[in-house]
């Protein structure tokens, strides 16, 4: 493990998340580090409670550890704080082209983010990464099932809400790096822009789909593109790489994979990977199929989830997980909170939440997954500089209602019912609704800078528990 104990790292970024990139940064470096400088564009006002948090912690560090010294600069960042750091951990949603981040360069400053600090500690041969558009989340909760089922002491984390930095705090680190059990690691395209220096990939890696996103961050699709694809670009010959052989910008990563290629489709028979024939999930391998579960066996909903079962398939035979445990989690996997999550029933209309919809794409699934005209969609919003052709058409196509949340983006969705929150959205969706109909919030924007997609989910959670 890095000895860290006389050196100065810069986090940048603390984050509003209690358990994400930044927070999980500074606990680690807590008792190990010399000196800490947690800076960020926000006030301590905004972060006041993670700020709490962090100095309990620091507050509670045995004698015998490091005595770290915590330097808070928040409201803005500093210039020397990038310049005379020994290493600067970036959280994820900081814009890697910051010219804080250029001064580090420019002084041979180490940047890293808590993922590719975790790997350098933990290494990767017993690591499963997972990255996409959309459906990632779901993937990376089944492929840790299906290999949780034969190694109990498995663990999950990255994207899906828990830095792995924080698996290293106390006597569990130790534990962990003796035991070095298999990590499932959901990995965002801006947790990836770092593997370009780290030039290490994931054992297993899988991609689940591209599809212009966050266009607001990234100069154009291509760019995007190219972050995702750190995930497999540093693989040796002996690792695999699990693609989506019916997303055409996916399947052509196979041209550039080091190791072996694992192909996943909806619509044909594959040579090596897993499809469906007859109406079962099946692995081929060499041209040979071997049936895992009957399509009807699974509770998720929507031909989405078919194909993140697939992927995960994939991703567990790679593993070397048997067909009887991938079995096993595809017919008692129910989904995982926010995404299509059925969290109310009453007078004959479900309620279903899929508040972590940011794309187009993933709302645009969620609306197939249900009866045309039976849905009362809760949509509007702001785009990331997606376009939006698709989405307005599927809206017109499924849904009979709208309910529009404000934003730049709802000039060019159909016309709706307007909202100012979340409280008159239900009431307006309570109005509206009928018997035998669905009511899903499936954005397929951002609400930010108003409210992230957790929040609106548990707010709609929340008021749908006091009519339904």
């Amino acid at each position: 493990m890095f000895d860290f104990r006389e050196k100065t790292v810069t986090v940048m970024g603390l984050g509003t998340y209690q358990k994400g990139s930044g927070v999980g940064a500074v606990r680690f470096l807590l008792g190990r580090a010399k000196r800490v400088i947690v800076t960020d564009i926000k006030s301590e006002k905004d972060l006041k409670e993670q700020i709490a948090q962090v100095r309990v912690w620091h507050k509670s560090l045995p004698p015998s550890k490091v005595q770290t010294e915590v330097v808070w600069h928040l409201g803005g960042h500093k210039k020397e704080d990038f310049e005379k750091a020994d290493m600067v951990v970036r959280n994820p949603d900081v814009p890697w082209n910051s010219p804080f981040l250029s001064f580090a360069r420019q002084n041979g400053i180490p940047i890293e983010n808590d993922i590719t600090l975790f790997l350098r500690i933990y290494g990767v041969e017993q690591v499963v990464g997972i990255t996409g558009t959309r459906g990632k989340t779901t993937t990376t909760h089944l492929i840790y099932e299906m290999i949780r089922a034969e190694h109990a002491h498995a663990r999950i984390g990255g994207n899906v809400g828990e830095s792995p930095l924080l698996w290293f705090v106390g006597t569990r680190g130790d534990e962990l790096i003796k035991k070095h059990p298999p990590v499932v690691l959901e990995l965002s395209s801006f947790m990836l822009h770092n593997f370009k220096d780290f030039k290490k990939s994931p054992q297993v890696s899988v991609i689940t789909n591209l599809y212009p996103d966050h266009l607001n961050k990234y100069k154009d699709f291509d760019e995007y593109v190219r972050d995702k694809e750190q995930i497999f670009l540093h693989q040796h010959e002996t690792d695999t790489v699990v693609l989506n052989a019916d997303d055409t910008r996916v399947h052509e990563c196979a041209e550039r994979a080091r190791g072996r290629v694992l192909f996943f489709s909806l619509k044909k028979k594959v040579p090596d990977g897993a499809c469906i024939e007859n109406k079962w999930f099946v692995l081929r391998a060499r041209g040979v199929s071997k049936k895992i579960a009957p399509v009807s066996v699974m509770k998720l909903l929507g031909a989405h989830n078919q194909a993140n079962i697939l992927a995960a398939l994939c991703a567990s035979r790679a593993y070397g997980i048997k067909p009887a445990s991938m079995k096993k989690v595809i017919a008692s996997f129910k989904g995982v909170p926010n995404r299509l999550e059925l969290i109310a029933k009453g007078n004959g209309i479900a309620w279903y939440n899929d508040c972590t919809s940011t794309s187009p794409e993933a709302a645009i699934a969620c609306l197939r997954s249900f009866p045309a005209r039976k849905i009362i969609l809760i949509t509007g919003g702001n785009t990331k500089g997606s376009d939006l052709t698709e989405l307005a058409h599927a809206i017109r196509e499924r849904a009979r209602e709208v309910i529009l949340f404000p934003g730049n983006a709802n000039k060019d969705l159909p016309e709706g019912h307007a909202v100012a929150d979340i409280q008159e959205a239900v009431e307006k969706a309570c109005a509206v609704a009928r018997k035998g109909d669905v009511v899903l919030l499936s954005p397929g924007l951002t609400w930010l800078p108003v409210i992230n997609e957790f929040k609106r989910g548990e707010e709609f959670i929340k008021e749908v528990n006091k009519r339904v």
